[in-house]
């Protein structure tokens, strides 16, 4: 309904239910007083704003419908419990919190100007993430590029979703053209005249980070659906004029739903303003605070002692008793990967260190004189899974000695192999005369 026809005029009493539905489900859902959270001196609003969720997403578990006894925070997956619980509760207030509302506020012709200000929370919402997840992708940080380690390690370790980030990250072109679609959906949203435009962008990006997370089973599955959701809903307003553009190839008039009725002339710097520090506060600032932590991250990596690349076990000493190389033990290094990260995987699978896809990942350091290595689980660990000294046999090949969990004596001798792995040559061919 256009903003500029008289506020007066009524609604069905259909549009209406639907209105404050929705209106219920979006302030739930986008938490908006948690945004001001990314200012440092207002991170409170945040920390408020997740407990008030955590309160009502497990009043309903506990009383509504329960789906798991004990709740699975939101660390790192956002398909956990807590996160089905949290979208189940928030559907349930807003049918609930609707009909109150419905009974309530019965006499009320309409919400033209409500509609309009959830409109503009919900398109602010998109705006927000499109632009922080674009521009993560676009400088190649969410996905990285495969490591050593995982060329290391047979395709059939791999689960769906980091197979599916390995095939992103492999191609640094194509994560920064998916980046730089949503960064398009961000800008194209910020002007009135091309919201359509943003909003029907937005549900073709979306749409497929959504059916990505569901066909590779990736833990996103909720938050890249409501971003599709809020996209389709910012259209809400204009099918028949979509329809009518794009099917029966129709003209259509301008989209005056956008507009504020009785402009006064102060209205548009202001908007400029605002819109300007939203987009400062609430995209650069934390998409720079996430940048420089990768940076960081990388800064405090160590640069290899040693070739990085792939190294076979020649040898093996514990505690003076040689162990065979054909082994099967979980003291068998079997192989290990070196990575330009300060990380490397060993071809063994072994509790005390990080087990992922088949292989034990560990972090490397060296000591200040760097002349002593250290082989951890974490950085921070205490006690190092191997500390000791390593000396070269030849150009590349390496013979360390030192203790094994703080304990046993341990010697190993490691054989740099040159493992050309046709996916780590990257290559590009404009002419291709046989299927690689």
């Amino acid at each position: 309904m256009s903003a500029l026809e008289s506020q007066h005029q009524p609604w069905p009493i259909y549009q209406r239910i639907v209105f404050r539905i929705f209106f219920i489900y979006f302030l739930l859902s986008t938490a908006i007083w948690g945004w001001l959270g990314s200012i440092p001196w207002l991170s409170f609003l945040s920390t408020y704003s997740s407990e008030f969720t955590t309160f009502y997403t497990e009043l309903f578990n506990d009383y509504i419908y329960t789906i798991k006894e004990e709740l699975v925070p939101t660390r790192g997956s956002g398909d956990t419990s807590m996160g089905w619980a949290t979208l189940y509760a928030q559907l349930f207030l807003s049918l609930i919190g609707g009909l109150i509302w419905s009974i309530i506020d019965r006499k009320r012709p309409s919400y033209n100007w409500s509609f309009l200000a959830l409109r503009n929370v919900v398109r602010y919402y998109v705006i927000l993430f499109a632009f922080i997840y674009g521009a993560i992708k676009v400088y190649g940080l969410q996905m990285p590029s495969p490591s050593n380690s995982y060329y290391a390690t047979d395709l059939g370790h791999f689960t769906g979703m980091r197979f599916s980030w390995n095939f992103i990250g492999y191609s640094k072109g194509y994560e920064f053209f998916s980046g730089l679609m949503e960064v398009f959906v961000g800008v194209f949203l910020l002007y009135r005249r091309t919201i359509v435009l943003g909003a029907l962008l937005g549900i073709g990006v979306f749409a497929n980070v959504f059916l990505l997370n569901i066909s590779y089973d990736i833990p996103v599955k909720i938050f890249s659906f409501q971003l599709l959701f809020a996209c389709l809903f910012l259209c809400l307003n204009n099918l028949q004029r979509i329809s009518q553009f794009f099917l029966l190839n129709r003209p259509v008039i301008s989209d005056t739903s956008w507009n504020i009725p009785n402009f006064k002339p102060w209205v548009r710097p202001t908007r400029i303003i605002l819109k300007s520090i939203f987009v400062l506060v609430f995209t650069l600032y934390p998409f720079y605070n996430y940048y420089e932590f990768y940076q960081s991250v990388n800064s405090r990596a160590t640069t290899p002692p040693f070739s990085s690349g792939f190294y076979e076990l020649q040898n093996l000493i514990i505690d003076g008793d040689t162990i065979a190389s054909q082994l099967d033990s979980n003291i068998h290094w079997k192989d290990l990967a070196i990575d330009q990260s300060g990380r490397g995987s060993m071809g063994l699978i072994d509790s005390t260190l990080r087990v992922r896809y088949g292989r034990s990942y560990f972090s490397y350091s060296l000591d200040s004189t760097e002349t002593t290595l250290y082989l951890k689980r974490s950085s921070s660990d205490s006690i190092a899974y191997f500390e000791g000294t390593f000396e070269y046999l030849t150009e590349q090949d390496l013979h360390l000695s030192g203790t094994y969990k703080g304990e046993q004596p341990m010697q190993v001798d490691l054989i740099w192999k040159d493992r050309d792995y046709p996916l780590a040559r990257k290559e590009f061919n404009w002419m291709l005369e046989s299927v690689p």
